[in-house]
């Protein structure tokens, strides 16, 4: 049968060269080999740039590095022994009795931090404020609306007149709580913390009449009637305080110099390790007469809402706890750990949780759990 689909398909001949033709052919393959070779020369010749280039900035780099150890060499051919006696007297660094809790290291004293602007006193009495807890009021005269965010500020616009009459309740305030500790001991104040922060006390020493007497009060008090002062200054000395003579003032203060003021109290020790440590790292201080290593505050954020002050007019009472509820468990646990002789702080802190600010929320919540035993 003859099959129709190959009429369909068409066949082209085709002849190869003859001799005589080939040279043509012959040429063109040589000239697409010199044209090869010649892109391959490039491309050699521009890689063993680019390695050249390389080497040439690396061994750059390496002399450069090597030029700064040469720097750093004597002059004129220094001996070796010299040189070693120049450097050691920088490696040794280490001081002794670090403080490395600030609020541990105060407890009991009132606080005194000096220091240049932008030094971080703000944030410091801020931090301290948020540790211990309570009620917060700030003295600041010259106070923008982005300072002390969420606490109660008195004086700003330079109001030394509503300063003088916060100050003379402050005092008010304490006599109240010195007579109701006396009669009724420390359970009757639990709760009552409160942190007085005076921001540039220098300056509210000369404009204000009764903060000398605010100050002095404070200080022969200490921190039994649980108001705690904070004092901001740019000046260290005693006359600045107004507490010349007064030793027993001084006594309830502790001083944290931060900066300059904390390198210069250390040279007036003699201390030279001291001096170096001081310059050596970040967050570091002087309290008193030692070194204190301070956290690191870079992230910390403040918030207190602000609280009602206690009416002078009313009688101090103590509020009555509002016990949260408490499984058996627990009330049992707390209750074999006072009979064990545990300490109330660690009783507070390890078995019913409350640390920092909640502190005397615990202080509270254990008293109750007591009196019901």
């Amino acid at each position: 049968m003859e099959n129709k689909n190959l009429d369909k398909v068409n066949w082209i001949g085709l002849t190869l060269p003859s001799l005589h033709e080939f040279d043509k052919f012959l040429g063109w393959m040589v000239g697409r080999i010199l044209f090869s070779t010649w892109f391959f020369t490039l491309w050699s010749i521009k890689s063993t740039a680019k390695l050249i280039v390389n080497i040439t900035e690396q061994t750059e780099r390496a002399t450069h590095n090597i030029l700064r150890v040469y720097e750093q060499l004597p002059h004129m051919g220094t001996i070796a022994a010299q040189i070693i006696d120049t450097t050691a007297t920088t490696l040794t660094t280490e001081v002794e009795n670090v403080v490395s809790d600030l609020v541990a290291a105060i407890q009991s004293k009132h606080l005194i931090i000096v220091g240049d602007t932008g030094t971080g006193k703000s944030m410091i009495a801020q931090y301290l404020a948020y540790t211990i807890g309570g009620n917060v009021k700030v003295y600041d005269p010259d106070a923008s609306p982005e300072e002390w965010v969420g606490l109660n500020v008195i004086g700003r616009r330079g109001n030394f007149e509503a300063i003088a009459d916060e100050m003379s309740k402050d005092m008010e305030e304490l006599e109240r709580r010195i007579d109701v500790r006396g009669e009724r001991g420390d359970k009757a104040l639990a709760g009552l913390d409160t942190v007085l922060i005076a921001e540039e006390f220098p300056l509210l020493r000369d404009s204000v009449e009764v903060a000398s007497e605010w100050f002095l009060k404070h200080g022969r008090r200490g921190r039994k009637p649980k108001q705690f002062v904070i004092a901001l200054s740019q000046d260290d000395t005693v006359k600045s305080f107004g507490i010349e003579g007064e030793g027993g003032v001084r006594k309830g203060f502790k001083m944290l110099r931060l900066g300059k003021f904390a390198v210069t109290h250390a040279k007036h020790l003699k201390d030279a390790s001291l001096e170096q440590w001081l310059k050596d790292g970040k967050y570091r201080a002087m309290l008193d007469d030692y070194p204190c290593q301070l956290p690191d505050l870079s992230s910390f954020k403040m918030f207190t809402p602000r609280l009602s002050i206690t009416p002078q007019n009313t009688p101090l009472t103590t509020p009555e706890p509002q016990l949260p509820p408490l499984p058996d468990t627990l009330k049992n646990a707390v209750k074999a750990c006072v009979e064990a002789g545990l300490s109330d702080s660690r009783i507070i802190k390890e078995v019913l949780g409350y640390q920092g600010a909640k502190y005397s929320d615990g202080k509270a919540l254990l008293d109750s759990l007591k009196s019901t035993r």
